[in-house]
C-alpha cells in the first residue's frame, strides 16, 4: 500500500550509537576525563579491549604515546599507536570529549599548490560555471574519486546536479532532479556543521559504542561532530540501490545556508585520508565563497535593480495626482519591480492593464474568486489553475499571480501575472518513495530502488515567484495602504478645517452685525443732530464723538482682518530670542502708559521655536491686557517670567489688575466676547481670539488661572525646539 508519508525527517540520525567501522571512538566525560563509551575497534589502536578502557582516565590511557593533552575543537595531532602513525581527532559536547582515531594513510600533497591552482582559476572566471568546473576537477584529483558532481539544492529542497565529472563509461547524472526526501531536512542540518562527510565503505557493519555498566538508560550521546558518525539505514539502502560503494561530500554555503554539496562517488569501498579530505574542504570553502559572491552578486544585481525601481514607482505615485496613474502612467509601471508579464490595478471600481494579460472580464471574476477566497494579505501561486480551474483557459498569461490586497473587502487589489512555463524535469527515478505499513499500523520509508530517469511534464505553471518578488509588492501594498490612510486623513483635516470654519463664519457674521451695530448707530444718531442744526447742540463735541466711533470701528475691522489673515498666513518657525523680544514690549508699554508707571518685571526668558512676528503678537496682546486690567490699582505690577519644562518652554505672564470671574470666562478666547467687569476699558474683544488662533497654529497651549479683584495668570506653552 503507498501513503503520502514522509518520516525521513523524523530519523534522530545524529544519535546513532555507533560509528564507521574504519577508526576508532573514545567518549570521554569532561568533568571527571573517565571514558564512558568506546567503540570495539579501539584494541586496533591501544592494544587493549574496550572493556578494559571503559571507567579509566583519558591522560592514563594515551601516556604511552607522545600526546598533545590539550584537546582543541575540531583540531587533529599525529600520535604513534599499535596501528602505526595515527589521526587524533578531537570535538566537544556539552558534557563529552570525542577522541576520534584513524590511520595515517600516507598522504602527501602540496597544501599551496592547491589553493594557489584554485585561487587562480577562480579569479580568471567571469562565471560561476567555470568555477565549478575546476572545483570537480580539483577534488577529483585530490580524492581519486570515480564521480564528482556539484549538487544545488532549489528553494523548494530538491536538487540538481548542475555540474559532474566522472570516469569514462559511467553513466551521465549532469542535469537529473532528486526530490527533497533524497536528502532529508536533519541531514542538510548537519551538513551545515560537517563541512565533509565520508562514508568509506558502505556494506561494511558498524561498530556499537560499549557503555560503561549502569550508564545503559543513560540518554545517547549527540555524534554531530564526529567524523565516524554511522550512516542512516535509509541512507545506506539508498546508495546501496545505486550500486555505490563509497561517498564523500564537502558542503557548499551561501550567507550560513546549504546551498549545495560537492557530491562523490566510488563503485568499490574506499577511504580517504584525513589530510586528504582537509584539502578537498578546502576547496569547497573557496568554492562557497565564489557562490557567494558570483552567484550572489548576479542575483542581487537583479533584486537590487527591482527594489530600486520599487522605492522610486512609489516616489512617482507620490508625486502624482492619483495613485491610478503614479503606477500606470510614468517612466515605471507596475512590471518595473519583478519579472511579471503582466499586472492589472483594480481601484475604487476602475480596472486598469499593464504588459500581456487575460481579458478584463476574466480578470474581475478572479478578484471575485480571490474574495472569497478570503485572502487578507499578499498572495502567490505558480500554478493558478490548481487552485481556480477556470485560470486553465488563460495559461499563456496567468499561470501564475501575485495578489497584493488593497482593502479588507478585496474590491481594490494589484495584481501580477505570468505566463506558462513549459517544463520538463528530469528525474534520477520516480521521484515518489515507497512507503510500507508494517503489522502495527506503523509507516517507514523504503528508499528508491530504480533510479532510471522518470520525466515529469509540468503543465499550467509558471516560473516561481521569488522572495524579492514577494518583499517587493508588500513593500508596494504597504506604501500604497500608508498613502490612502494620509489621503483619508488629510480629507478629514479638511472637513474638520471646514466645519471649523463654517461655524466661525457663522459666529462671525453673528457678531459682526452685533458689535458694529453699536458704532454705527452712535455714528448715525449724531450726524442726524449735526444735520437739525439746533444752536444748543455743540457740533464740535458731536463731531469728536462721530471721530472716536469711527475710529473704534475702524480699530475692530483692523483686528477682524488680522484675525482672518492668520487662517491664511504661512508661519515661519525658527528659534527666538526672547529676551530681546519681551525686553522690546516692555519699552513700548512703558512708553504707552506713561501715566500709569507700571512695574513691568521680566525673569527667566528661555528661547522658544515658532514665528517671531506671531508670538510677538500673543505677548504684546497678553502683556498689554495685563498692564491695562491693572492700571487702576496703586502700584500696577506685571510679571513675566518663563521656564523649561522637558522638550517645551511654558512663560507665565501675571498682573495684579482686576481678574476675572470664573462664571463669565467660558468664552474668553470667541470673537468680540468681553466680560461684563472690562467693559469700562478701552478695547474690542478680539486680541484673545488673535493669541489663541496663534498658539493653535503653533500646536502650543494657552490656558490660565483667575480670581476677581486678584489678577489673572495666563500661561504659554510653546515648542523648545524643531524637533520637540
Amino acid at each position: 500500500m503507498q501513503h503520502p508519508i514522509n518520516q525521513c525527517d523524523r530519523e534522530p540520525i545524529q544519535y546513532p550509537g555507533k560509528i564507521q567501522p574504519h577508526g576508532a571512538l573514545l567518549v570521554v566525560n569532561r568533568h571527571n576525563l573517565l571514558v564512558e563509551q568506546v567503540s570495539p575497534t579501539i584494541h586496533q589502536y591501544l592494544n587493549i579491549s574496550a572493556a578494559e578502557v571503559l571507567g579509566k582516565p583519558i591522560h592514563e590511557l594515551l601516556s604511552p604515546y607522545q600526546y598533545h593533552p590539550d584537546f582543541e575543537q575540531g583540531a587533529y595531532q599525529l600520535i604513534q599507536t599499535a596501528k602505526g602513525e595515527t589521526y587524533l581527532v578531537s570535538h566537544y559536547t556539552a558534557d563529552y570529549l570525542l577522541l576520534e582515531f584513524e590511520p595515517f594513510l600516507g598522504y602527501t600533497y602540496n597544501e599551496e599548490a592547491i589553493m594557489s591552482k584554485m585561487l587562480h582559476y577562480l579569479n580568471q572566471s567571469d562565471s560561476v560555471s567555470v568555477s565549478f568546473k575546476e572545483a570537480v576537477k580539483n577534488v577529483k584529483e585530490i580524492t581519486g574519486f570515480h564521480r564528482v558532481m556539484v549538487y544545488m539544492f532549489h528553494e523548494d529542497g530538491h536538487g540538481e546536479v548542475i555540474e559532474e565529472l566522472a570516469d569514462p563509461g559511467l553513466e551521465p547524472f549532469l542535469g537529473l532532479h532528486y526530490p527533497d526526501s533524497d536528502i532529508p531536512k536533519q541531514a542538510r542540518e548537519l551538513y551545515k556543521k560537517n563541512l565533509v562527510r565520508l562514508i568509506a565503505n558502505v556494506a561494511a557493519p558498524d561498530s556499537i559504542l560499549e557503555r560503561i555498566p549502569g550508564s545503559e538508560n543513560n540518554p545517547p550521546i549527540d555524534l554531530s561532530d564526529s567524523i565516524l558518525r554511522s550512516v542512516s539505514p535509509v541512507h545506506i539502502q539508498y546508495l546501496q540501490n545505486m550500486g555505490v560503494a563509497a561517498s564523500f561530500s564537502i558542503s557548499i554555503l551561501s550567507q550560513g545556508e546549504l546551498w549545495g554539496l560537492i557530491a562523490c562517488h566510488h563503485y568499490q569501498p574506499k577511504q580517504l585520508d584525513y589530510r586528504q579530505r582537509l584539502h578537498a574542504k578546502m576547496i569547497g570553502q573557496m568554492l562557497s565563497t565564489t557562490v557567494r559572491f558570483q552567484a550572489e552578486e548576479e542575483k542581487q544585481q537583479v533584486l537590487g535593480f527591482w527594489r530600486d525601481n520599487t522605492s522610486n514607482l512609489i516616489r512617482q505615485m507620490r508625486q502624482s495626482d492619483s495613485i491610478l496613474t503614479g503606477l500606470t502612467h510614468g517612466n515605471l509601471d507596475l512590471l518595473s519591480i519583478n519579472s511579471a508579464s503582466g499586472a492589472a490595478i483594480l481601484y475604487e471600481d476602475q480596472l486598469t492593464l499593464v504588459g500581456h494579460t487575460p481579458p478584463p472580464s476574466f480578470v474581475r471574476e478572479l478578484a471575485v474568486f480571490l474574495q472569497k477566497a478570503s485572502t487578507k494579505q499578499v498572495f502567490q501561486t505558480n500554478h493558478l489553475a490548481s487552485v481556480y480551474p477556470e485560470a486553465a483557459r488563460y495559461a499563456d498569461s496567468a499561470s501564475g499571480i501575485l495578489c497584493a490586497p488593497l482593502s479588507a473587502d478585496l474590491n481594490d487589489t494589484i495584481l501580477w501575472f505570468k505566463p506558462e512555463l513549459e517544463q520538463e524535469i528530469k528525474w534520477a527515478g520516480n521521484p515518489d518513495k515507497a512507503v510500507i505499513l508494517n503489522e502495527q499500523g506503523e509507516t517507514r520509508i523504503e528508499p528508491r530502488s530504480s533510479f532510471a530517469i522518470f520525466i515529469q511534464s509540468l503543465r499550467g505553471r509558471s516560473e516561481k515567484w521569488s522572495t524579492a518578488e514577494l518583499t517587493n509588492a508588500y513593500k508596494l501594498r504597504e506604501e500604497i495602504l500608508l498613502l490612502i490612510q494620509e489621503k483619508i486623513n488629510q480629507l478629514r483635516r479638511l472637513n474638520e478645517e471646514l466645519k471649523k470654519a463654517y461655524e466661525e463664519l457663522d459666529s462671525f457674521s453673528y457678531t459682526i452685525s452685533h458689535d458694529l451695530k453699536t458704532p454705527l448707530a452712535t455714528i448715525y444718531n449724531f450726524a442726524e443732530l449735526l444735520l437739525e442744526e439746533d444752536p444748543a447742540i455743540d457740533n464740535r463735541l458731536l463731531t469728536q464723538k462721530i471721530l472716536r466711533n469711527a475710529s473704534r470701528m475702524q480699530q475692530m475691522i483692523k483686528e477682524v482682518f488680522n484675525y482672518t489673515k492668520l487662517g491664511r498666513e504661512p508661519i515661519k518657525l525658527q528659534p527666538i530670542d526672547m529676551q530681546s523680544l519681551l525686553f522690546q514690549i516692555r519699552e513700548d508699554m512703558l512708553d504707552a502708559y506713561k501715566d500709569t508707571k507700571p512695574d513691568l518685571q521680566i525673569g527667566n526668558t528661555p528661547a522658544v521655536y515658532g514665528d517671531s512676528t506671531m508670538i510677538g503678537q500673543v505677548f504684546s496682546n497678553l502683556v498689554s491686557n495685563a498692564v491695562k486690567y491693572s492700571s487702576k490699582k496703586e502700584k500696577p505690577t506685571v510679571q513675566i517670567t518663563g521656564e523649561m519644562i522637558d522638550d517645551s518652554v511654558v512663560y507665565s505672564i501675571v498682573d495684579n489688575g482686576i481678574g476675572m470671574d470664573p462664571r463669565h470666562t467660558d468664552n474668553l478666547f470667541h470673537l468680540f466676547y468681553r466680560l461684563p467687569d472690562a467693559k469700562t476699558f478701552e478695547g474690542t474683544g478680539l486680541g484673545l481670539a488673535i493669541v489663541k488662533r496663534i498658539i493653535d497654529k503653533h500646536q502650543g497651549k494657552l490656558w490660565f488661572e483667575t480670581e476677581r479683584n486678584k489678577g489673572t495668570r495666563f500661561y504659554i506653552k510653546l515648542k523648545k525646539t524643531e524637533s520637540a
